[in-house]
């Protein structure tokens, strides 16, 4: 297996090696095994060539546990969130002026092509998405003995495409137009691809999606291999459910998101502060989330960048804090979105003492007692009250979209979700347009949680540029300049086009 490593001090430099060794891990599958005890919490024990390895259902269940687990190196890493929060009006880089400020270029819309935060997303994206493919494309050769097999491989699949799909759906909100990839990549001579339209790498998410609706089991209980966690067919609707909404369907939205409702398996916690808590793994609310694990050397370390040393001293963390001013913060417009109250504000940053000034930092992501393996925190991507505000924006202003709109708010309150109360409950009266109110409420609920950027990207063009340009001249003055229509996607990184001899081109204005 050919491996790849990335120099992320700076953007403007592209060892050649790099360029190579991209296209070789593409020609290279590893996949992961893990055992059993629990699916994918556990540290990678081996590489094994695929071609040698999906001898029987076991062995692919084996091979998809291996798609899970990468998406830690994806979601985990803080290179990710740079792309997500870090580009939104959420969150503030501490050192922008900084002259090796790799990152920070992107907090002000200043990146370049050979940005390595860039490079090292793209590459890690693309690495699942070809170790997806070959998954499927293996599956259909794997020998069964009986139903139980045939139905075990079948789940597999569909797990995969949801995997695949989720990955296709992260890179064509960043980037727009990307390579669409169907196949593994198994020699040079097909490893360059064009970039697709919009529209037709939409079409494999949906398609992807689809077919994982029809093949996934509504839950798991009982399997040999520790199945809670996996991808379930309410899973797979939610982010169908998404994808709609981004892709500019709210119809189609509505429909997948109601069957998620309807099917009675999820619920709000009654504490807001208990969703992201330390070890309070695949909760009532929760629909997907990418597991960590300290016990086998797999725990989060996301969260290191947002607690202050001192403040991870002072709640005796053994493991907390990069530095004493963490590199990303929350900016002065989200601490402000929040009513009195609402106990959103509190579980999602808190104020520490930096030279006598009162500094912002994250707090939702906490493990009092995480240690040199990471924090006891699964990411949660996916879940239910998500799933309510998302029906309510593809249903539009009504009763019943302002009922799951006030339930969530309720609950972030500490009431009751189903019991009305007039002094939280928001209607057609309260000021604001209908998409401004759904907006600001998602914004409360997700802030730094991988859901500012997209949300801004479901709104016209026009508004997003406001919006950004109000936050730039705002928080970073002197520092930013004013963003149009290219910025709202990245530039595809420059070693992509160089390494398919300009089959793959540029995104406009860069």
């Amino acid at each position: 297996m050919v491996t790849y490593s990335i120099n992320i001090n700076n953007s403007n430099y592209m060892p050649s090696k790099i360029r190579i060794t991209f296209l070789s891990v593409l020609l290279c599958m590893s996949v992961l095994t893990t055992s059993c005890d629990d699916f994918i919490d556990v540290a990678p024990e081996d590489a094994i060539d695929a071609t040698a390895f999906f001898s029987n259902a076991d062995e692919l269940v084996f091979a998809v546990n291996g798609l899970y687990s990468s998406q830690r190196g994806i979601y985990g890493s803080n290179l990710l969130y740079i792309m997500h929060e870090g580009r939104s009006d959420n969150v503030i880089f501490a050192d922008v002026n900084s002259a090796n400020a790799v990152d920070q270029t992107l907090d002000i819309f200043a990146e370049q092509s050979t940005n390595n935060v860039l490079v090292t997303n793209w590459v890690n994206h693309y690495i699942l998405i070809n170790n997806a493919n070959n998954v499927l494309k293996n599956a259909r050769s794997v020998p069964f003995d009986n139903q139980v097999e045939e139905a075990l491989i079948g789940r597999s699949v569909a797990e995969a495409k949801f995997l695949r799909a989720m990955t296709y759906f992260s890179l064509v909100t960043l980037w727009g137009s990307v390579p669409l990839r169907t196949d593994p990549t198994e020699d040079f001579d097909n490893a360059v691809v064009p970039r697709s339209t919009v529209s037709d790498v939409y079409a494999l998410i949906i398609l992807d999606l689809t077919e994982a609706v029809a093949a996934l089991p509504t839950s798991y209980s009982g399997g040999k291999f520790n199945e809670v966690g996996r991808a379930t067919r309410y899973t797979a609707q939610a982010l169908l459910g998404k994808v709609h909404l981004q892709n500019g369907n709210p119809s189609a939205a509505s429909t997948v998101l109601e069957d998620v409702i309807a099917g009675g398996t999820y619920a709000l916690l009654s504490d807001y502060a208990d969703i992201h808590a330390a070890g309070n793994d695949n909760t009532a609310e929760s629909i997907f989330e990418v597991s960590f694990n300290p016990e086998n050397n797999t725990g989060l370390n996301l969260n290191n960048f947002f607690i202050p040393i001192s403040v991870a001293s002072d709640l005796g963390i053994v493991a907390g804090g990069f530095s004493e001013l963490p590199p990303y913060r929350p900016t002065a417009n989200v601490q402000s979105i929040y009513e009195a109250g609402d106990m959103r504000a509190a579980a999602s940053f808190q104020l520490f003492d930096l030279d006598g000034v009162q500094t912002p930092y994250i707090s939702k992501y906490i493990d009092l007692d995480a240690a040199g393996q990471g924090s006891d925190i699964n990411l949660v991507l996916l879940r239910y009250a998500d799933v309510l505000l998302m029906k309510a924006e593809a249903d539009g202003e009504n009763a019943a979209s302002y009922e799951l709109i006030n339930q969530v708010r309720r609950r972030a309150f500490g009431q009751d979700p189903d019991a009305p109360d007039p002094a939280i409950d928001i209607d057609a009266s309260t000021p604001g347009t209908f998409t401004e109110k759904l907006q600001l409420e998602r914004r409360r609920e997700f802030a730094f949680e991988y859901q500012r950027w997209p949300d801004l990207l479901r709104l016209p063009d026009s508004d997003v540029i406001a919006i950004m340009n109000d936050h730039l001249s705002a928080e970073l003055p002197g520092i930013a300049t004013p963003i149009d229509d290219h910025n709202l996607i990245y530039p595809i990184p420059e070693f992509e086009i160089e390494t398919s001899n300009g089959v793959v081109d540029q995104n406009d204005g860069y």
